[in-house]
């Protein structure tokens, strides 16, 4: 079926792009920040982060079925990302309004806005590689599913016959 060939290259798409926008408001924090990288680790390990999915999105962008069975390293992904976003909700606590108040996120203007663009961004990363992850566990449940079926089917229905008599 082409359907989860097709569901696989939008979430990676997806994926690629929430990663480079964490990547780019991440980064452009960084560069900006005049911070000791102690002060700046949560930022430092997003951006790691970021740059891991990058990397994985584009490889595993290209539709073959090997990307499939790719499915723990989505779900470390996505752990990771949860960890990302867990870090960047502590930091931001209540000081920029409630977390999930979206009102004001954008990667440019006010830095509160930044920071909640950054943790929005986080979170959707975490569920799409999530996602992904389910996928291929889907497909490899499914491919182990019928290849049992089909050595279950030829080892009852040999190619020669036996005489009965």
């Amino acid at each position: 079926m082409a359907l989860d060939r097709v569901v696989s290259l939008l979430l990676r798409a997806a994926e690629l792009a929430f990663a480079a926008i964490v990547a780019g408001v991440t980064g452009e924090y960084l560069h900006k920040s005049g911070a000791s990288s102690w002060d700046l680790g949560r930022f430092i390990y997003t951006e790691v982060v970021a740059a891991l999915s990058i990397f994985f999105a584009l490889i595993w962008l290209v539709p073959f079925s090997s990307t499939f069975i790719h499915w723990p390293v989505d779900l470390l992904l996505s752990v990771l990302w949860w960890v990302s976003f867990g870090l960047l909700v502590d930091l931001i606590g209540s000081s920029c309004g409630a977390v999930f108040d979206w009102d004001n996120v954008a990667p440019r203007g006010d830095q509160c806005g930044k920071f909640k663009a950054n943790i929005a961004f986080a979170f959707l990363s975490a569920v799409l590689w999530l996602a992904s992850a389910l996928v291929g566990l889907f497909w490899v449940r499914r491919r182990e599913r019928l290849a049992a079926r089909a050595d279950t089917y030829h080892r009852h229905h040999r190619w020669y016959r036996r005489s009965r008599v």
